[in-house]
């Protein structure tokens, strides 16, 4: 079993992790996709129970692998938040105090509605649209046009394969997806839905199970 796979890939190095995160080696970015970090305390908020613990469950893995990697960066590729400001951003707060030197990114996404001031206090650098690094465009959702010789990373869909068994069986697990010119990340939150996606021969899957991930196609 194993919870890394090191891929090199349009002229870069990326360690994709089964935490649902992607690591990339030459610029030393972490790289993450809609964690939707307080979206179970806006639940809450509206009268659904829903149980406490998941994004203290999320930032703890997140400490994990800033420890691991040991990143310069953390590029979160859009809905970081998931809603308007409620209790749970405390906890962000509590967690951002561990580590005050990081840099943080956030190329804004659809959830992220929170005032600007909040992001200047918890040292968030918001970036509209897209970020350009060297040959890598990042971006919430799908670029509509991705100009020539770049390859565009996003998220925003929490996309998940559906694998058969021989016994027609099955089973949905989240998923890397990388194609000729753009790679879609799953999402880092534990408290998110999933779109299955059906990709075409050319585009290689990595699946994420319990603790482990694999190559698919």
């Amino acid at each position: 079993m194993q919870n890394e796979i090191e891929i090199s890939k349009y002229g870069q190095t990326f360690i994709l992790s089964a935490s649902r995160c992607l690591f990339w080696k030459e610029q030393e970015i972490l790289i993450i996709s809609d964690a939707h970090f307080s979206k179970e305390t806006h639940f809450r908020k509206n009268g659904i129970a829903i149980p406490a613990g998941i994004m203290q469950h999320d930032l703890i893995q997140l400490s994990g692998l800033i420890e691991k990697f040991n990143p310069k960066k953390i590029i979160f590729l859009g809905d970081m938040f998931h809603s308007e400001i409620n209790e749970g951003l405390n906890a962000f707060i509590q967690w951002r105090k561990l580590h005050p030197q990081l840099n943080l990114q956030l190329i804004v996404g659809n959830h992220d509605i929170l005032p600007d001031a909040w992001y200047t206090f918890a040292a968030i650098e918001c970036v509209p649209e897209y970020l350009v690094i060297d040959n890598l465009i990042f971006s919430h959702d799908k670029l509509s046009i991705i100009p020539e010789q770049k390859i565009n990373f996003y998220g925003h869909l929490h996309p998940a394969i559906r694998l058969q068994g021989n016994a027609k069986q099955s089973l949905r697990l989240p998923c890397f997806l990388f194609g000729l010119n753009e790679v879609i990340l799953p999402a880092f939150g534990r408290f998110t839905g999933a779109k299955t996606i059906r990709p075409d021969k050319s585009t290689i899957v990595y699946a994420i199970g319990d603790r482990e991930i694999f190559a698919v196609q």
